[in-house]
């Protein structure tokens, strides 16, 4: 049985490991005698929330602030954008000089449309291997309940009970025969593509090279079925004629396929974790695969093993009422279960220490991005109900995971009779009675991924929301206000004038948003024992940290830029991209298919969302990464309580490698304006525009 922690425990291990990084990074641990935590939470959205949040991550690294951030919390898309850096990173030796260099930025904006990449006959191959790809793992989804099924047939007949048979056609067609011999080959390959599945349950490669062999036979097959009379196999005859021995041992070999039948290895999660780790764990080289276990160590002699922030990937825990459920309180119907390096689990169900037990030791970081981004799932956090579960199950819509319950979870490998699962999903009885559990999307419960940080009590919180949001209901943002006031005892309070209803929600006569990013400050209202701990530093009532809330928006332009298609069509494009696409930057989720404009539009939106928190004037690409100043997080922590401008008053790093203020402006912000103002039409900070030196 599993020893499992609690959130004391888990946070204090996490905050020590933090503390020998801060250490080794010579990193500032806070300056007013608090440690003052700094989380950067980046929000669920698919492929755009991913491509604003490279952009604002672009920015803040320019100036040294990624390098500086204790933790990277994720959520479905924001997790394609956190993996990106954690794989990057881990495989160019910690380099942030070159964590977002051109070349990777094209290679991943030519990749954009990940489920089907490629142009021209590429692509139409792509979306035919998508296809077979889904309806391979569908064949093999309904394998358990096939087993089930055939079980009763044989246990029925053993009872002495008779099947009709069905009719046969003597006279089928003379190409019968090669129908069969397709049936047969498509048969043995969907076999032995089950059995490397089972085998290799981690492996990003061995499922979609079968699919590529499937794909071939498929076209092969429509030709040849457009043109087969019906027919019937005498197999209910054959079954009538079986003796009692012989039914008892299909029975037997049925029920011992089912120990088999993983869903997490057959599902349509396999070829959505592989298509995810092409397009953002491209640059990981050995890294592509990492065991989440192995992804943060700071205890380590190799910088590499700790150089980026720790990672907090979020997902849902299910809980659909089953019977004998104790975990299951009423309207409940999930929990915030979180996967990283140290731990993985939930409140209701504890934590458990990755490295200590068989299927958490074997979660690799592009899995746990995956079933953080499982949007359709039988089970959908609060957005689960019965119906839905049905249809889900029944198309194959399940994206989530299976993994041991930490309640009762052992350190070998834990032998499951899988059919049983797929029963749970579709009758609703998904919870923690079962020795698996299952997990989904993290936005099925919270999907800004700022929960676990207010959970840990950073001092400084940057949450970027790239959620779909076309009216600006800010319905995301309302969902974590109401869960930290009453799960955490925290209040998020706005400042006067910061309410992002009436400063980034666009008013219908202007058509824009005044401003992308509202400040709120977090209040403990209660303290939670089990949390905050006898040595907490904070008392009801006091402020405990800073909440900066940046949400994906379009300021107006105040004049026609000055841009010729010739000189760079991409970005000519990107400027005119808001004008013939009015709903941007909140264009669909369920759009997954992001072409090179449409992800450069979003990936220059995030770049100037992150210059604006920081209160630049300037273009964030006018500075490289060498000359730009770097701040401390006591800076950012003076700038969003105090006001002070981060372009205007030396800092510690600026002083040790410039020689002060007078340097930082002569030889930084000055050219750079002054060549700025130079420029025809002038640099304006609110152009409507992707174009470099450009605003959106």
């Amino acid at each position: 049985m599993a020893e499992t922690a609690t959130l004391l425990n888990i946070i204090e291990e996490e905050k020590a490991q933090l503390r020998t990084r801060r250490k080794k990074l010579n990193t500032e641990h806070g300056s007013d005698g608090n440690e003052n935590w700094f989380g950067i939470a980046m929000s669920g959205g698919g492929i755009r929330s991913a491509t604003i949040n490279m952009g604002i991550l672009k920015t803040l690294n320019r100036f040294g602030i990624l390098e500086k951030a204790d933790y990277l919390s994720s959520v479905s898309g924001g997790g394609y954008c956190g993996s990106y850096v954690q794989g990057t990173l881990k495989a160019n030796g910690g380099d942030y000089a070159h964590l977002f260099d051109e070349s990777k930025m094209e290679a991943v904006r030519n990749h954009g449309e990940y489920l089907i990449p490629g142009q021209g006959i590429r692509k139409k191959w792509n979306q035919l291997l998508l296809i077979v790809a889904y309806l391979v793992s569908t064949v093999m989804s309904f394998i358990s309940p096939a087993i089930v099924v055939a079980m009763l047939v044989f246990i029925y007949r053993m009872l002495g009970g008779y099947l009709p048979s069905g009719l046969y056609l003597d006279n089928a067609l003379p190409f019968m025969s090669i129908i069969n011999i397709f049936l047969w080959v498509i048969g043995s390959l969907v076999a032995i593509h089950f059995t490397f599945n089972i085998l290799f349950n981690f492996n990003l490669d061995v499922s979609k090279q079968f699919n590529y062999v499937e794909n071939l036979t498929a076209f092969a097959l429509v030709i040849l079925a457009g043109l087969w009379a019906v027919a019937q196999y005498r197999g209910v005859a054959i079954i009538n004629t079986m003796s009692a021995l012989e039914l008892l041992g299909a029975t037997v070999g049925l029920f011992m396929l089912g120990f088999f039948t993983n869903p997490n290895a057959l599902s349509f999660h396999r070829y959505y974790r592989k298509q995810l780790s092409d397009c953002f764990l491209q640059f990981a080289g050995k890294w592509r695969n990492v065991p989440l276990k192995d992804l943060f160590n700071a205890n380590s002699d190799k910088k590499v093993d700790y150089i980026a922030p720790y990672p907090l990937i979020n997902t849902c825990l299910n809980l659909q009422a089953p019977t004998g459920d104790d975990k299951f309180k009423g309207s409940k119907a999930s929990d915030y279960f979180v996967l990283s390096p140290l731990h993985s689990g939930s409140k209701l169900t504890g934590y458990v220490r990755n490295d200590q037990y068989f299927d958490y030791s074997r979660m690799t970081l592009p899995a746990a991005v995956t079933i953080s981004a499982a949007a359709v799932n039988p089970g959908m956090g609060i957005y689960s109900n019965a119906t839905l579960s049905i249809l889900m199950t029944i198309f194959n819509a399940r994206l989530g995971f299976w993994i041991s319950n930490p309640l009762k979870v052992r350190k070998i490998k834990t032998i499951i009779w899988w059919p049983r699962y797929f029963f749970n999903e579709l009758l609703s009885t998904i919870g923690t009675a079962n020795r698996m559990v299952n997990i989904s999307d993290g936005g099925h419960i919270e999907n800004l991924a700022a929960y676990e940080l207010i959970r840990r009590r950073c001092r400084l919180i940057v949450c970027v929301d790239g959620g779909e949001d076309p009216a600006y209901t800010f319905f995301d943002l309302e969902n974590l206000v109401v869960r930290a006031r009453n799960e955490l005892g925290v209040a998020i309070m706005f400042r006067e004038g910061q309410e992002p209803e009436n400063v980034i929600r666009p008013r219908a006569s202007y058509g824009y948003s005044t401003q992308r990013y509202a400040v709120a400050d977090m209040i403990l209202l209660w303290q939670d024992d089990k949390l905050d701990g006898p040595n907490s530093p904070y008392q009801v009532g006091d402020k405990i940290g800073t909440f900066i809330y940046t949400k994906s928006s379009v300021t107006a332009p105040t004049m026609k830029p000055h841009l010729k298609e010739a000189d760079d069509p991409l970005k000519f494009s990107t400027y005119k991209y808001k004008i013939y696409h009015p709903v941007f930057p909140h264009e669909p989720t369920s759009d997954q298919f992001f072409d090179p404009i449409q992800w450069e539009s979003y990936f220059q939106l995030g770049q100037f969302m992150g210059a604006d928190m920081l209160g630049m004037t300037e273009d964030p690409n006018s500075f490289d990464y060498a000359s730009a100043p770097k701040f401390t997080v006591e800076n950012l922590i003076d700038h969003f309580d105090k006001g002070s401008n981060l372009f205007s008053k030396p800092h510690a790093e600026d002083v040790n490698t410039r020689g002060g203020l007078d340097d930082l402006v002569d030889d930084v912000l000055k050219p750079n304006f002054d060549k700025n103002l130079s420029q025809e039409p002038p640099f304006d900070t609110n152009q409507a525009s992707g174009q470099t030196g450009y605003r959106m």
